[in-house]
């Protein structure tokens, strides 16, 4: 090769010529791609979505002294002095590449690599750097040093397809550039020589030599103290995982953000090119969800469920803005060995709702004017319609009930009186109030969609039972509330939508009628202390099984069930049958519990005088106040009967069900079943129950006890209450899996005596307290007393 003719005093010329600059305009950081920044509601970062390059803009004042010192000691030591060319290295590097033959340096100050990446190609040669070189002197007629050393940390490369410091620190290890130590600098500063070579993923004994060189540079030049350099250079490099800056937080969430917005014209014209703004663009997207719900979410998923067996979704709205606020999509998002890992099974799941589709049906036949204590008629099974088009209806586990009220019907959850009731108002009415709260899903208009035979997903339940407890208003359901560009201009803002899906009237009397499943229906297991409405659902099969439940500021659907359908959760599969009362309402409660923690009780909707009752609340916690709760938290609230919160505060009250501890028998007349149960059994007696006959009180009610309140009486007596309740059913049900005493209001629910047999926890185990076995089997008929196994 011949050798280049061009002798450094030509060099030197050139660069002289361009001494009378003009300032340039600002090139920014060029034509390469920004990464976008998904945020939470909190402002958290969720996700950062790039292309081929991951560029996050950072400023100079988000940068430590000690990473600005390091880049310049290895990079450019005369930047803070040089007028955007180093006359000296330019010289040192053209003898060098005249001696050589070749360009072999590039004698390159910052400003000049600045230049370099925004304005030129990457071709070397002696004209390239003169043109380089004048460029360099015209930007530092443009900008002071700061300002250039900011742009140039933005575009720099680092490898690993980290352009800038802010990427690169979060990728290499997971920091922002502020929470860099000084040996963390010092590597990252070496890389820019040679970040392939030097790359630590791939070599990190090269990395580690060239950091010592970059603190070495630092000492020469009095940047750091010699102390602390050699501290900096035996600390121990603590890489992130390789590929975990690419990994979204909570992505079942994420990704659903991303595929909605690849759907928003807001961001473009076509997909491919809302694509291109969402992988490159550099937006900042401002989303709904709120991490520590997201994480009770979690939590309570896998808390009741094993990674081998069924799948859960979790979706939770805010019924009155419809932020979608935490949502469980399945079990790891990530899981290689799942090929239905990043199938989301809250938003695509399509499944059937069983009987928690019944409260739209209940709305219907109250729009159209039925009244909730009407009589609709009994029974074990029913046929509608006839000939080829009639459908046959049988009650879950076939039990019998005499006519009952719409009311009641619901809160047992009695098929056969909802056969009749769609046949009276017609599917038609029902899919109409099913899609004006808020299911989108192509629903059939068939007489059995009474009983959820038609396909929905957890989020459309979600919302539309928010519409309930908005009182009737529907909120559409959103996951992303603002998408801001780079420059600052707001692409998209969402804007709720509102509509009125019915009246108040009837969603109060849905929200009413719901909080009695969750008292003493079959939602009872969703109980969390504070008044909950709410409804379980189970498939036929048991291949799908759900809760539904919700209060005035949250609305959230549980799903059970297995992501590929059709597989039924009995035994063995599962240690018991799985109901939308068992494992869906545990998930349910548990979540709620920790979700609500802290938000302040709302009292129900005004009532006609005469309808109400007052009670002392703990505002703060939303339930009963107890002796320790603060005064200024406390207020006399009237609520509907039905609705009063059933715990003393378990937040404040560290014992929270104020037990009998000194051998008195406590007072349980007017409560629930199961809550006097609770509270018998924690003061130390068993029970025996008698079934009252009909009376002016609510079904299960105690309306009775001996030994009366207050009463001295041994530990281990026997307490006789008197409930209030429907006429006896005449099979037994099913309460294996279920608390002792869930298992004991069930069986006295259908006028059963309860014999129990406790049996000592396995190989030392804690006691479950649930029931083991019984006897007879469910669905045998109903006579004499029922014996239960407990592992106590």
């Amino acid at each position: 090769m011949p050798k280049p003719r061009l002798a450094a005093g030509v060099v030197i010329a050139l660069i002289a010529t361009a001494c009378a600059v003009e300032p340039i305009e600002d090139p920014g950081i060029g034509t390469g791609d920004l990464t976008t920044t998904v945020y939470a509601a909190d402002g958290s970062v969720l996700a950062e979505w790039h292309a081929e390059q991951d560029r996050v803009l950072v400023t100079y004042d988000e940068l430590p002294r000690h990473l600005v010192d390091a880049v310049v000691a290895i990079e450019d030591r005369r930047f803070w002095v040089h007028n955007g060319v180093d006359v000296r290295a330019v010289v040192r590097a053209a003898t060098e590449n005249l001696e050589a033959g070749e360009v072999i340096q590039g004698g390159s100050t910052i400003t000049q690599q600045y230049v370099k990446k925004v304005l030129l190609s990457d071709e070397v040669t002696l004209e390239r750097k003169a043109e380089e070189a004048g460029l360099a002197l015209r930007i530092e007629e443009t900008f002071d040093k700061t300002e250039i050393f900011e742009r140039y940390a933005n575009v720099v490369y680092f490898g690993e397809g980290a352009y800038g410091v802010g990427a690169a620190a979060r990728r290499y290890f997971g920091k922002t550039p502020s929470q860099l130590t000084l040996g963390e600098s010092a590597l990252l500063a070496g890389l820019i020589a040679s970040p392939t070579l030097l790359n630590p993923f791939e070599d990190l004994d090269a990395a580690v030599a060239r950091r010592e060189i970059v603190l070495d540079a630092m000492i020469e030049l009095g940047w750091v103290d010699v102390s602390d350099a050699i501290r900096a250079a035996e600390e121990p490099v603590i890489l992130a995982p390789r590929g975990a800056a690419d990994r979204m937080r909570f992505p079942h969430f994420t990704e659903e953000v991303r595929r909605s917005l690849l759907e928003n014209p807001a961001l473009g014209k076509t997909p491919e090119e809302r694509l291109e703004r969402l992988m490159g663009g550099g937006l900042a997207i401002h989303t709904t969800l709120v991490p520590d719900q997201q994480i009770a979410a979690e939590a309570a998923v896998s808390s009741v469920l094993t990674e081998d067996g069924p799948q859960a979704a979790l979706v939770a709205v805010d019924p009155r803005t419809g932020h979608v606020t935490s949502l469980v999509g399945g079990i790891d998002y990530y899981d290689p060995q799942n090929p239905t890992a990043q199938f989301n099974l809250a938003t695509q799941g399509l499944r059937q709702p069983g009987s928690s589709f019944k409260p739209f049906v209940l709305a219907a036949a109250l729009q159209e004017g039925v009244d909730l204590d009407s009589l609709w008629p009994g029974g074990r099974s029913t046929t509608i319609g006839s000939g080829a088009d009639a459908w046959e209806v049988t009650n879950h586990e076939q039990a019998f009930f005499p006519a009952l009220s719409l009311r009641e019907a619901t809160v047992f959850s009695v098929n056969v009186p909802y056969a009749h009731l769609i046949d009276w108002i017609g599917p038609e009415r029902v899919v109409a109030t099913a899609r004006a709260a808020g299911i989108e899903s192509e629903l059939a208009p068939v007489p059995a969609l009474a009983l959820g035979v038609e396909e929905v997903t957890p989020l459309e339940m979600a919302a539309a039972y928010g519409t309930f407890a908005n009182r009737g208003i529907h909120v559409d359901p959103v996951l992303v509330t603002r998408v801001v560009a780079p420059n600052g201009d707001v692409l998209y803002e969402h804007v709720p939508t509102l509509t009125r899906a019915f009246s108040e009237q009837v969603a109060d009397q849905i929200t009413a009628t719901l909080t009695e499943v969750v008292r003493r229906g079959t939602g009872q297991q969703a109980r969390i202390g504070r008044p909950v409405a709410g409804k379980s659902g189970t498939t036929e099969g048991y291949h799908d099984a759900w809760f539904i439940g919700y209060t005035p500021e949250l609305s959230a659907a549980v799903w059970v069930g297995y992501p590929e359908g059709n597989q039924a959760m009995v035994a063995p599969a599962t240690p018991y049958t799985v109901t939308g009362g068992t494992w869906p309402a545990q998930i349910w409660s548990r979540f709620a519990i920790a979700a609500l923690s802290g938000t302040a009780y709302t009292p129900p909707p005004d009532l006609p005088p005469g309808e109400t009752v007052t009670v002392r609340i703990d505002l703060s916690t939303g339930f009963l106040a107890g002796p320790l709760c603060p005064r200024a938290t406390t207020a006399d609230v009237k609520v509907d009967p039905r609705q009063v919160p059933t715990l003393v505060c378990p937040i404040h009250n560290p014992q929270g069900v104020a037990t009998m501890e000194d051998g008195t028998v406590p007072d349980v007349e007017f409560l629930q079943i199961l809550d006097g149960l609770v509270l018998l059994e924690a003061s130390g007696y068993s029970t025996r129950l008698v079934w009252g006959a009909e009376t002016q009180y609510l079904p299960g009610t105690i309306i009775g006890q001996f030994p009366a309140p207050g009463s001295t009486l041994d530990r281990g007596s026997s307490v006789e209450i008197v409930v209030a309740g429907p006429e006896p059913g005449t099979t037994v049900p099913t309460v294996v899996g279920l608390h002792r005493a869930e298992a004991i209001a069930r069986l006295a629910a259908v006028g059963l005596q309860v014999q129990v047999v406790t049996m000592p926890a396995i190989d030392g185990a804690e006691p479950s307290y649930r029931v083991t076995a019984q006897d007879p089997a469910p669905g045998t008929p109903a006579a004499g007393p029922v014996t239960i196994w407990v592992n106590d």
